[in-house]
């Protein structure tokens, strides 16, 4: 069975399998689930795809990264400049959507990750942490440099799910626009409406006209009057308008109530959750990257990516190249982390310098060193201490009444000590350790 299982193509038919059977158990758990847990949901797939890129460039590499925040913010910026300043592909001449977006913005990944590689490969240690903390701290800022196309500190407004027919075919209309239109307006017909030459033109004019109006004018806006109104309107006259009593309004024909309405493109989708789409939306994103991260971690590279990370002048003699081992773990680190960053603009509807801070790189170190650095199930267990932690802390400062300053830094707290706690007494993060106390009592 174990031979069985290395077979490369029976190796890639049970991932598949496995991963589409996650993609369907998911899917029903959002299907049942209220909107709040299919946001957390699409933010603990989001953070286990950047964290499987953690796995593969910290863990399997033996590579320090403090700037996977800043390759997401990669990621999202192409994903937010694509998708509002292209409307078809390039050389192929196909409608522009999200999924040209996502793909690009990997991309753009591969790219940064091939530069930042190449210089990392030559690195190591405090070295290595330093090049990439000095990437966290600029990639976010080099928004504020170029406002005009970045958005600044503003950042970018993104519409979700993709506009049909892409964001041009949705645009309102520009500032020129409007006014040529109100130049068509009947200059005599507009003098008709309100003629400013008959409008008061000091105080007591204005007392003049208001004196003619006498207490029995106002005596016609009364309650009674308004009712009267009212009882002219009949329930049989929305019965006309609908083409179903209104005590059974939600039987109504969908056509007739979707005429009814201006709202979203003149349709209204009653079943329509924004919540569930980015959860369904990221949950497809993760299923594919954890499908191609578990072929890789399995497979040959990743044995080179270990053989580098344990002794690289045994690998070189081996006849591997520990410099360009290296920087393919950094490609795939960032190609992951990108996917990641277009992912979070989608769940936000927004690319901007705040929402890919140093905070969110050193959120994604903890993340990988609390679950495990060599295990995508310790990813995964990473992400969902990501999105719970926060939220348990706001649980409780509510419960106690903490200030406010308290309640934003506490997570933070609770996150070094946590570190500290897992390097002293859980050095492989919780996944590693329980497999460690599992090998012990098998034997």
């Amino acid at each position: 069975m174990k031979n069985l299982q290395q077979t490369p193509g029976v190796r890639l038919v049970m991932h598949g399998l496995l991963v589409v059977v996650i993609w369907f158990a998911v899917t029903w758990f959002l299907n049942q689930a209220d909107p709040l847990m299919n946001y957390y949901v699409a933010l603990v797939a989001m953070y286990a795809i950047a964290l499987f890129g953690m796995v593969i460039l910290v863990g399997l590499s033996g590579q320090v990264s403090l700037g996977n925040g800043a390759l997401m913010a990669v990621g999202g910026y192409v994903f937010a400049l694509t998708s509002l300043n292209w409307e078809t592909v390039p050389l192929l001449g196909l409608p522009w959507n999200a999924v040209w977006s996502m793909v690009f913005a990997g991309l753009g990944g591969v790219l940064v990750g091939l530069l930042l590689g190449g210089v990392a490969a030559r690195l190591r240690g405090p070295y290595l942490a330093g090049l990439t903390l000095g990437v966290a701290v600029g990639v976010p800022a080099i928004a504020n440099r170029f406002p005009g196309l970045l958005g600044g500190e503003n950042g970018l407004i993104l519409t979700v799910p993709y506009p049909e027919g892409g964001y041009a075919a949705g645009a309102a209309l520009t500032d020129d626009e409007l006014f040529d239109d109100t130049d068509s307006l009947d200059d005599d017909t507009f003098n008709e409406e309100t003629d400013l030459a008959d409008l008061p033109t000091s105080q007591d004019e204005f007392e003049d006209e208001a004196g003619e109006l006498t207490v029995d004018d106002f005596e016609e806006l009364t309650v009674d009057g308004f009712d009267e109104e009212i009882e002219e309107i009949t329930v049989d006259d929305f019965e006309e308008e609908f083409a179903a009593p209104v005590e059974d309004l939600d039987s109504a024909d969908p056509e007739v109530l979707a005429d009814s309405s201006d709202l979203v493109d003149g349709s209204l989708d009653l079943e329509f959750v924004i919540e569930r789409w980015q959860a369904s939306m990221a949950l497809t994103a993760a299923v594919v990257i954890g499908f191609i991260a578990l072929n890789l971690v399995r497979g040959r590279q990743g044995r080179l990516w270990k053989a580098v990370r344990d002794d690289p002048v045994a690998a070189a003699v081996s006849g591997i190249f520990p410099a360009s081992t290296k920087v393919s773990a950094f490609v795939v680190s960032s190609l992951f982390a990108a996917i990641a960053g277009a992912v979070l603009a989608q769940i936000l509807a927004f690319v901007g310098p705040g929402a890919f801070g140093l905070g969110l790189s050193l959120s994604l170190l903890v993340g990988v060193v609390l679950g495990g650095r060599v295990s995508l199930i310790g990813a995964l267990l990473g992400a969902v201490l990501l999105v719970w932690l926060p939220e348990f802390v706001l649980q409780v400062a509510g419960e106690r009444g903490w200030e406010e300053q308290v309640t934003n830094n506490a997570p933070n707290l609770i996150y070094g000590l946590l570190v500290v706690v897992v390097v002293i007494l859980l050095p492989g993060g919780i996944v590693g350790t329980v497999g460690d106390w599992a090998r012990k009592i098998r034997k």
